[in-house]
Formats: C-alpha cells, structure tokens, sequence
C-alpha cells in the first residue's frame, strides 16, 4: 500500500495545478450542496417519522388488524413480522376465517424467503395456494403457486419447477389476468437460465414482456427487470449487441419510473457492455452518468461498482493515472465497508495498471494483497486471476519455477470450477514456461491441452492463441503437422477477422516452406506478409485515432462538468438571494419545463430505439423457434420415461447431485427403491403390453402416495426409486408402508401383485448418492430374502450384505 501511495502522490503532484483548480471549484460548490443536505435530511426525517411501523401492542387486535402490522415489517424487520402474521394465522384458524389464513400464509411465505428459510417459505406458500384454490381466489392461487416455484428454484431444484410450472401458466392462462401470467412464464424462464437453457429463457422472458403492459409502479418495475434478466441471457450466449439493447429497454424504464439505484446499476451494466464493444467514448458516458446517480442516492456498493468501471475504461485508453486515481476511490470505499470481493477485484485491477506501466513491483504488491486475503471471502476466480497475471509477471523477469508454481494453482482453481477458457489460457501459460526451459515434450502436451480446451469452449481466438505457438514448435518435429496447423490457424483466423493472428501465421508458414526449400510458396507467404502488414499499420492507426478521440472526450466531459459546477454554485448564489415563494415557484416551474422537454426528447429517441429493439428480437425469435422447439422435446426425453412418465435415472442423479451438494448435518433426506414381486410372471402369463399398463399403473400409485414436493423414477425394468426430501426414517416408513398396502389390495388389470420396499436415509452417513442408493438396494434385497412385500428400513448392521446383481 506505501509504494502505491508514493506513487499515486506523484501522479498528482503532476496535475497540481488542476488539483488547485477543482479544489477552488469545490469551495464554492459547498454551499450550495449543504442548502441541498439539510432539506434532504429534514424530508427524510419527516418520511421516517410518519412512516415509523405501529408500536408492537396486539392482544385486543384482530387477525386482520395483525396482518396489516405484519406487513409493515416486511423490509425492516422480518423475524417481528413472522411473530406478528403467526398470531393473525392462529386467530384466523380458531375463527375459521379462510381467506385471512391463506393471506396469512402468504406473507409468511415472503417473510421467510427474505431472512432465506426456504423450508418454511415453501411450506407457507403451498398451504396459500392451496387455502385459496378451496376459495375459489383464482389470482391469488396462481400467484401463491409461482411464488412457490420460484422458491423451489432457488434452492436448485429445478427440475421440479419444470414439472410443475407449465400447469400454473396454463391455469394463469386460463384465468386470463396478464400479471399471474407474465410471473409464472418469469419464473419459469429464470428455471430455464439456471439450467443453462439460455434460448429458452429468453422466450420466456419476452413471452412475459408481452403481459407486463399496465402502466402501475409494480407492472413496470417488474417489466424493467425481466429486460434485464433477458440481457443476463444474452450475456451467457455472448451476443453483446443484444445484450446492449436489452439494457436499454430497462435503463428507458427505470427512467420513467424514476428508481435511481437501478438507472445508475443499469448504465454500469451498459458502460460494461460498450467497453466490450470498444466503444470508449459511449462507454465512459454512461460509467460517469452511475457515478453521478450512484453519488446522490448514497449507494456505496453500487458507487464503487461504477467508479470501478471507468477506472478500468481510462485504463484501455491509455489514461493511466486517472484509472488509477479513480480504481483507488472504489478501493478505499471497499475497505471502508469491509468488503473482501470487492477489495480483492479493485487489487488486481490497479495490479493490472502498474503491469500496464512496467512497473512490475508495484503490480506485484497489489497482486499479494489478493492473494493475502482470506481466501475463503475471495472469489476463486479473482484469486486465480492474480496468481495467474502474477506468473506472467515472473515469466517476464525469467524466474520460470515460481512462475510455473502459480500459474499451476490458477490452473487447479480453474480446473475446479470447470471453467475451460480459463483452464486454456492457464495451459498455455504453462506451456510458454516449457518451451523457454527447452522443454518442448512439456510444451506440446501443454499446448495440445489448451487447445483442446479452447475447442470445448468453443472460443476461435483462444483456439488460435493456443494453435499457432504448437505449430511453432512443431516445425522442426513434425514440419507436415506444423504445416497443417498453421493453415488450419489461417482459417480460424479469417474467419474471426483476426489480422495479428493472420500476419504471425503468414511468418510461420513462411518459415516452415523455407525449411522444406519451397522457395516459391515461401515467397507468395512472404507477400501476403507485406501486404497485411500495410492493414495492421493502419488499423493501428485507426485504433490510436480512437484512443485519442476517447481521451478528449474524457477531458471534454471533464471541462463540461466544471462548467456545470460552476453553473450550479452560481444558481445557487441567486436561489439564495431570493426569498419570495413566487420568485421561488417561477423557478421550479422553468426547471420542470426543461426537464419535460428532455424526457420528451430522450422518450421519442428511446421509443424508436425499443422499436428497433422488438424488430430484431422477433427476427431472432422466428429464426430459432424451430431448433428451440426441438431441444425442449429433447430435454423431455433425456429426463422422462417415456412409459410411465417418471423420471429416469439420468434426471434422479442430478437431482440427487444438487441436494447432496447443499446438505447440512441436521437435514433430512430419504430414498426408496422399490420393485414389483414376480413381475417376470407377469409379463410371461399376460403378455408384455398388460405388463405394461401394470407398471404403469404402479407408477400412479406411488405418485399419488408422496407429497407433491417428492418425487417418483423408474430405477430400470420394474424398479422404482422414490426420493422424500425433509422426511425422518420413521415417516418415511409410515408412508412406504400404506403405499405397500395400497399396491396388495389393489387389482390391476384383475392382476394382484406386490412390491418390496427398501428405505434408506442420510442419516446413516451416506455421503454420495451412489452410497445412499446402494443402502437402499441392501435394504430392498433385505426385504425380497425375508418373503418379499415387505417394507425394510437399512441399518448399519446390513453394511456387510451386498444388493443381487
């Protein structure tokens, strides 16, 4: 932190005279935001005191008069307004007030998402959904429905969310009110983007769009946010341009309806999504707009996000001391909040700056500072990005074994996270270490490694950045190989537009027909050589053109700002002198002109822009309908069996895999395996086609023996496996057991058969899905060698029998 503070000291000592400036301004600019504090803080005193929650005092109040308490804590404190909404549901109950209850229920269902207790989140919105559907309060039940959902989504179980929404939009569809429709389609696309189904997501989504129309607060912050959730999408398919207009659409919201903290987040997701583009000067516009919001609504994290954001835009344009001045800021308000992701992010960012400057020691001090951070408070990937810029750093100085050691951890972190772009970049890296120790046996399995990682990403460019350097040093191991790498790599290259890469293939090409004596062919690479270096000259010169067009901007935007304070603390001198109200109202009323006037112009503007907007999402829309309807068919299949309808092992082992991952010591979680007695007989005596509709008559029994939250596969042949989330072994037998019974007293087809039944539950120690299952399976071969239709429960004292293969 010393040499970074020495440093930063000088950069300012070289702009003092500017410093000295817009100390000047500032004084005078006092003034004026202190008249500006003191009515801010004298509205939100008045807004607190008439806004304070009703004194806690219930015992002579009804359950509807506890209800409305209740939800006046809804944001402020939940655990008082759990309290409160349980004495409304308790006196609601005792009077048999059913709509009280399930409204009741249905605040407690949001009380305990917002403190993330998702077992009595859901628990509360399934008992109001279904109070309301006994009373025939269609919108309510639908709502309470997909609030359900979109618990059960965040928990992960997303399967379930899918198996059960496309009922509730059809019965919000069905009940025709266009904001149960647009939720529940909102929380089926968000479903659809956890699971990685970003197309499908994006249908949802602007499905959704076309449902939020009514013009209230709520419809239109919703509408906003599904604008965002639909640019999220485009992000994960790296569609920048769309990812841009989807930003837009809300940032045109969130104006209208004037919430500032998500105007300010929006223009920095929007200066993010131009830096991509290089589109410095719109970029740096949009970062300074947050800036300014984020600074007048007091929004530290979002401030520090924004100040962040242009300080790594001044970095790409070459404005080195102002990325510094301003990554600083956003670091030193990290520090004030405590805030370790942050602080790690703002490290390797000026790390980034110093590397930038060739001022290796001060990189690598920042660099430590991540790297000395608790490291379970960093993000993974930060920590392996200062490791891996670190190894960089090293291999420049050649001390290659330290190198080698960091870059092999940010290997392992990225391999962890099965992040392959990463893990390509990092065995590249590592195979640069090789190859400047003369090990190239190292450097070509590192090489291959990468590219081969690259390919699974399916990125071009770490493709070619990985390709070309293995063709290198094959040239003078397998020059045939190296020969067709390097074409291979021209392909790749045009394909992308990628001159650099195209000009370092032409060189190598060029060297390995030399090594061949191809005189000729070295010739046509030497020219074709010649003249793409000419195009790289002037796309430098392009580019440097850019950079210096966005670096006046940045100090046009700068002097236009002075001004504008300027300006202020002039109108703020006048406004003082004035005392009258007239005076004062004639005022008021020429700034709300002006103001009607620029919304009017920026609403036209960005009217015409959403158009734009909707045209080339439906083009988009009808271009990929047809490939997206397949691929839902194709999901349906690889999760169901398409029999019975379970689902199939596939589908129970993910599930399974995500609840393990997210299992505590004190949950409860239960399996049964269950299989049909003699179902061979069965088959042999009634033919295949009556063994068929038993089995899946079987199914429907055992469906309809669980609670909706569990769930039902076909194991394989006559196997069934039941999964009961949340259940103790002693319940879990109780309800195996009636679902024994109901099987044996049950004909199918005038065919009576029985099952055998084997439990088994976490609480045995299982630690993997395979192991719990393979408890199940002892117990089930338990049952079969006690008789068969019998119900057994595993035990440590079965752990040295096996299952029959």
């Amino acid at each position: 932190m010393d040499l970074f503070c020495t440093k930063y000291l000088r950069l300012m000592w070289l702009e003092f005279p500017q410093l000295i400036s817009g100390l000047l301004k500032l004084t005078y600019l006092f003034s004026y935001c202190l008249l500006f504090l003191t009515s801010t803080l004298f509205y939100n005193a008045s807004y607190a005191a008439t806004n304070k929650p009703p004194p806690v005092e219930h015992s002579d109040l009804s359950p509807a008069q506890l209800l409305k308490q209740a939800e006046t804590f809804r944001f402020i404190d939940q655990q008082k307004g759990i309290k409160l909404a349980n004495k409304a549901l308790q006196q609601a109950d005792i009077n048999g007030e059913a709509l009280l209850c399930a409204n009741a229920h249905n605040l407690l269902g949001d009380l305990n998402r917002r403190i993330s207790d998702t077992n009595q989140s859901k628990y509360h919105f399934l008992q109001a959904a279904d109070i309301y559907q006994s009373i025939d309060a269609e919108e309510q039940h639908i709502l309470a429905s997909v609030d359900y959902l979109h618990t059960l989504s965040t928990e992960g179980l997303h399967y379930q969310v899918e198996d059960k929404i496309n009922d509730t939009i059809s019965l919000a569809k069905e009940y025709g009110h266009p904001y149960p429709i647009a939720m529940a389609l909102i929380v089926k696309g968000r479903s659809q983007y956890k699971l990685k189904q970003y197309d499908a997501s994006i249908e949802q989504y602007s499905e959704a769009l076309n449902y939020l129309t009514e013009s209230d607060y709520k419809v239109q912050k919703e509408r906003a946010e599904t604008f965002t959730k639909i640019a999220e999408s485009y992000k994960r398919l790296k569609d920048r341009t769309l990812i841009g207009t989807a930003y837009k659409s809300a940032l045109d919201i969130y104006t209208k309806i004037q919430d500032h903290k998500s105007m300010a987040r929006t223009l920095n997701a929007l200066s993010e999504v131009e830096r991509n583009l290089k589109n410095y000067k719109v970029a740096l516009d949009y970062s300074l707009k947050s800036i300014d919001i984020q600074r007048s609504i007091n929004d530290q994290i979002g401030l520090a996000k924004a100040l962040s954001g242009a300080g790594i835009i001044y970095r790409f344009i070459g404005l080195y001391e102002k990325s510094l001045s301003f990554m600083y800021q956003s670091h030193l308000i990290y520090k004030q909040l405590n805030h370790t992701k942050g602080l790690a992010k703002t490290s390797n960012q000026m790390g980034l700056i110093y590397t930038r400057l060739h001022e290796y020691e001060q990189a690598k001090s920042f660099y430590n500072l991540t790297i000395n951070l608790p490291e379970h408070q960093v993000e993974t990937k930060t920590l392996a990005s200062a490791l891996r810029e670190l190894a960089v750093i090293d291999i420049e100085s050649e001390d290659y074994e330290d190198a080698k050691q960091k870059i092999l951890r940010a290997h392992k972190i990225y391999q962890g996270q099965d992040d392959h772009l990463y893990e390509s970049i990092t065995a590249r890296i590592i195979a640069n270490i090789y190859h400047a120790q003369n090990d190239d046996e190292a450097a070509i399995i590192f090489y291959k490694r990468s590219l081969s990682l690259a390919m699974e990403a399916k990125d071009t460019l770490y493709q070619l950045k990985a390709q070309i350097p293995l063709a290198e040093v094959l040239i003078d191991r397998d020059i045939q190989q190296a020969i067709e790498l390097l074409k291979s790599s021209l392909v790749l290259a045009t394909t992308i537009n990628s001159t650099t890469h195209m000009l370092h293939v032409y060189q190598e090409l060029k060297k390995a027909e030399k090594a061949q004596h191809n005189y000729k062919a070295a010739l046509s690479y030497a020219e074709k050589e010649l003249a793409l270096s000419k195009v790289i000259e002037k796309q430098k010169n392009d580019e440097s053109l850019t950079l210096v067009k966005a670096k006046l901007y940045s100090h046009k935007k700068e002097r236009e700002l002075a001004l504008l304070k300027e300006k202020t603390q002039r109108d703020a001198l006048e406004l003082a002198k004035k005392t009258s109200e007239v005076a004062l109202s004639e005022q008021a009323q020429k700034i709300a002109e002006l103001e009607l006037s620029k919304n009017k112009y920026a609403n036209t503007t960005l009217t015409a822009l959403l158009i734009i907007c909707l045209l080339t999402v439906l083009f988009i829309y009808r271009r990929f309908n047809y490939s997206r309807q397949l691929n839902k068919k194709l999901d349906q299949l690889a999760t169901r069996d398409p029999l019975t309808n379970c689902y199939n092992r596939r589908a129970l082992f993910n599930l399974m895999n995500e609840v393990f991952e997210g299992l505590t010591p004190n949950d409860e979680y239960c399996i049964v395996l269950v299989d049909i007695d003699h179902f061979k007989k069965v088959n042999d005596i009634h033919g295949h086609n009556i063994g068929d509709k038993v089995l899946c008559d079987i199914a429907e029994v055992l469906k309809n023996g669980i609670r909706k939250d569990d769930i039902t596969v076909r194991y394989g042949g006559e196997e069934f496996c039941l999964t009961l989330a949340g259940t103790q072994p002693e319940q879990a037998m109780k309800i195996v057991e009636k679902i024994r019974e109901k099987i044996e007293l049950t004909a199918f087809n005038d065919i009576y058969v029985t099952c055998s039944f084997g439990v088994a539950s976490v609480q045995f120690n299982a630690t993997t899905p395979s192991e719990l299952i393979h408890q199940a399976d002892v117990a089930l071969y338990k049952s079969k060698s006690l008789g068969r239709n019998k119900v057994t429960l595993w035990s440590s004292k079965m752990a040295t029998q096996s299952s029959p293969d």
